[in-house]
């Protein structure tokens, strides 16, 4: 039986935590609930909310969660490059008040996620400080994503562009391959094209799907392809945008002669694109090597964002007893 209370409880969490996501620096549409409820389904992820003394909400951390054999286990979520805390102060808060508060935050969320076996997370570029989850057992890792920040300005863009970028964004216009809008099912051919390439599946093609769809059809993303002058499919991607920052987040490409410079053309056209919504750009870097260069060719800033972790020790044994099967394995 249903718990109209627990579901009350549930729902008036969930209309918190979206007041967050927009007031909070570390907000983004990856936190907000519709895009979660696309991603894993409204019963696999949770906000953890926090709220003062009035009852106002203050901070949120919106976890994907499943039960495993050694208990509770909060996670990420596929195609979200940040799923993390979300905090908030006064904006005239002095500068010590407002590091204070976020400490306080902080420290409060962690508490709140105690019980959990496993919880891991990779945090927006705009969580600064992390110190205080590490008095509550989490690690942290650093890694980095590739941004230009707004207001854009094409040309300019262009013009910082690196010389092979540039070079590669005039042979695609030579060639006559053009950037427009596309339909999903070309997003997903494109994508599939790529992992084929690399004898692979496309992975969580059905969340992909969903996304694309879903944030087209909220006005909070766009399809676009490349095509030959005769009209064939090159290469696509997904922009997906709140009202700071536009995200490369899915793009494939379909091995067409005399096309090298498809993707080079796809991400300047969303860049204009973003330049026209007033949003920064996240090129949602990689850290694998020829992706970097890729990216880093458009002159961008490197941002630096943290993915923290923290684990009992069940799941600490849990998973080195699956790295010793696997050895195993591998040896028989």
């Amino acid at each position: 039986m249903i718990d109209p209370a627990a579901t009350d409880r549930g729902a008036a969490d969930r209309d918190a935590h979206d007041e967050i996501v927009t007031s909070s620096p570390q907000g983004s549409i990856f936190a907000e609930s519709w895009w979660l409820d696309l991603v894993v389904g409204p019963n696999r992820w949770h906000p953890y909310v926090l709220r003062g003394s009035s009852g106002v909400p203050t901070a949120s951390w919106p976890v994907v969660e499943r039960v495993s054999r050694i208990g509770l286990v909060a996670v990420g979520a596929p195609y979200s490059p940040s799923l993390g805390p979300l905090l908030t102060h006064p904006g005239d808060a002095t500068r010590a008040r407002h590091w204070s508060q976020e400490v306080e935050q902080l420290e409060e969320l962690a508490r709140l996620l105690a019980r959990h076996a496993h919880v891991e997370a990779a945090c927006s570029p705009e969580l600064r400080y992390w110190t205080p989850l590490s008095w509550h057992g989490y690690t942290q890792t650093t890694r980095t994503t590739w941004r230009l920040a707004a207001p854009l300005d094409p040309g300019a863009v262009r013009a910082g562009m690196r010389k092979g970028a540039r070079n590669a964004l005039t042979s695609a216009v030579k060639a006559g391959l053009t950037c427009t809008g596309a339909t999903v099912d070309e997003l997903l051919d494109a994508c599939e094209a790529t992992f084929r390439r690399q004898d692979a599946r496309l992975p969580n093609a059905d969340v992909l799907r969903r996304l694309a769809t879903g944030a087209v059809e909220r006005s909070r993303g766009e399809v676009l392809a490349v095509r030959t002058a005769a009209g064939e499919l090159v290469s696509a991607g997904l922009f997906v945008f709140d009202a700071r920052w536009t995200w490369n987040l899915a793009q494939g490409r379909i091995d067409v002669a005399g096309a090298g410079g498809a993707p080079t053309l796809l991400m300047a056209t969303a860049i204009e694109g973003a330049a026209a919504r007033g949003t920064g750009f996240d090129f949602e870097g990689s850290m694998l090597e020829p992706v970097e260069r890729f990216v880093r060719g458009f002159g961008g800033e490197p941002a630096a964002y943290s993915v923290i972790r923290r684990s009992g020790a069940g799941h600490a044994r849990a998973v080195a007893w699956k790295r010793r099967a696997k050895r195993i394995t591998r040896r028989s």
